[in-house]
């Protein structure tokens, strides 16, 4: 490999340490913030603009309903986790002060495995959904696009992407979330029967809250309703999934005419209590209503619970419903993360086998090129030009050795093992050692 080539590569692995990934998300900070975060669409093109800057080579903005994460190749002088975390504050106008204990950041391969884990959807609020994948690489593409992303953060997003597939083939974490929507459906068609005359009102957009809606969809439910706190962002939504919207001030009646409740604001507060779905079941002469809580923490009254004609589930009762025999989530997120950590450490030797490939291929340049002179002094005996090609071969390392054991024993004792496992060589006094 040229020089060119060697420089490629080490800079490569120099990246790798220089990676930084700063984000919120809907885990990370309390209920105030999350409104400031998540109740609009994420804006890709204005947020792109935000990350750019002369401080990283390579950046990459991962916004979700849930999370907003910049990850960044940072140059060499610069320390880039206090400007990211004063650009996410940015986004929400507020002081990165308000952040204080609320964000996270990660650095080289702790930020790798971060971003591992994410495209796996094992650092979302529902375990396993699916979706997650999908808005990763569409934030991926918005970046490379942008001409932010460049060949490193390419390469890591590649790689997680593969680990979030083998996740998905290989484990069950994607079926725990599957059966859930299942036995959601069952338990709606066990309750209401058929699906084609319900409706649904889905309360919040979080990503749970779209599988739940939109597998109702797929199974038959012709009549959804998507209600926000931002009348835009709903309006969205419901025009992508071809259904309906409304205000939050018309929450009271439409609840009424619900058959189904989706709610997943995730607010920190109940979006229903008791007193309003009490109102609506009387409304509706005592005809059930199933409300699926999908929201961390609850979104739902407990005392809803109580009422008559009102079936409460959250999502650890489906989960208890929907989990097999063999096993639970638990287990299921421990094959997970052992996928993760197994596509983590094949990454990361790769690149580090890249970067000592340039010293090996100078390697064989060097020796090829004396046996090249040997062979141009033309010696006549192949015994006299083999003792003399192998004298010139290990005159620099000899002397290198004796040179560095000598100025640092302690460094000379490192080379010399180094030495014995490069080129397997017995210990010393296990065979007489040829004169150098």
């Amino acid at each position: 490999m040229a020089e060119g080539d060697s420089t490629t590569a080490a800079a490569s692995a120099d990246k790798l340490r220089r990676l930084s990934l700063v984000g919120v998300s809907h885990r990370s900070v309390n209920a105030a913030l999350r409104g400031r975060f998540f109740d609009e669409e994420p804006d890709q093109a204005a947020l792109l603009e935000v990350l750019r800057g002369p401080d990283w080579e390579e950046a990459l903005a991962i916004a979700t309903c849930e999370r907003l994460e910049f990850a960044v190749i940072g140059r060499a002088e610069c320390e880039p986790a206090a400007q990211l975390l004063q650009r996410i504050a940015r986004t929400a106008e507020i002081s990165p002060v308000d952040l204080a204990g609320q964000s996270y950041c990660h650095s080289g391969t702790e930020a790798l495995r971060h971003l591992f884990a994410v495209a796996a959807s094992l650092d979302s609020l529902v375990v396993g959904e699916p979706q997650i994948l999908g808005q990763m690489k569409q934030c991926y593409r918005a970046s490379r696009d942008a001409g932010l992303s460049g060949p490193l953060l390419d390469g890591v997003l590649q790689a997680a992407f593969a680990a979030a597939k083998r996740v998905r083939s290989e484990t069950p974490i994607g079926q725990q979330t599957s059966s859930m929507t299942l036995v959601a459906r069952q338990v709606a068609e066990d309750l209401h029967g058929r699906f084609d005359a319900l409706k649904l009102l889905w309360l919040g957009l979080g990503e749970m809250g779209e599988m739940l809606s939109g597998d109702f969809l797929a199974a038959g439910i012709e009549h959804l309703l998507v209600m926000h706190t931002s009348p835009l962002r709903a309006e969205s939504v419901a025009r992508r999934l071809g259904s309906n919207f409304a205000p939050p001030e018309m929450l009271d009646h439409h609840l009424a005419e619900a058959d189904i409740v989706i709610s997943d604001n995730s607010a920190g507060r109940f979006t229903l209590n008791a007193e309003q779905v009490e109102a609506a079941l009387k409304r509706r002469r005592r005809r059930p209503i199933l409300l699926i809580d999908a929201g961390v923490p609850s979104d739902i009254e407990p005392a809803v619970a109580e009422l008559d004609g009102a079936f409460v589930y959250d999502l650890d009762d489906l989960e208890r419903l929907a989990q097999s025999e063999a096993g639970g989530r638990a287990a299921a997120e421990a094959m997970a993360w052992a996928v993760v950590e197994e596509e983590l450490e094949r990454f990361c030797r790769a690149q580090a086998e890249r970067s000592a490939a340039p010293s090996v291929t100078a390697l064989r340049q060097h020796f090829e090129a004396v046996r090249r002179d040997v062979l141009a002094q033309g010696p006549g005996d192949a015994e006299a030009a083999t003792r003399l090609l192998i004298n010139r071969l290990l005159h620099g390392p000899s002397e290198a050795l004796r040179h560095t054991a000598g100025s640092d024993p302690a460094a000379g004792e490192a080379l010399e093992r180094s030495l014995r496992r490069l080129f397997d060589l017995r210990a010393s006094g296990d065979e007489p050692e040829e004169d150098m």
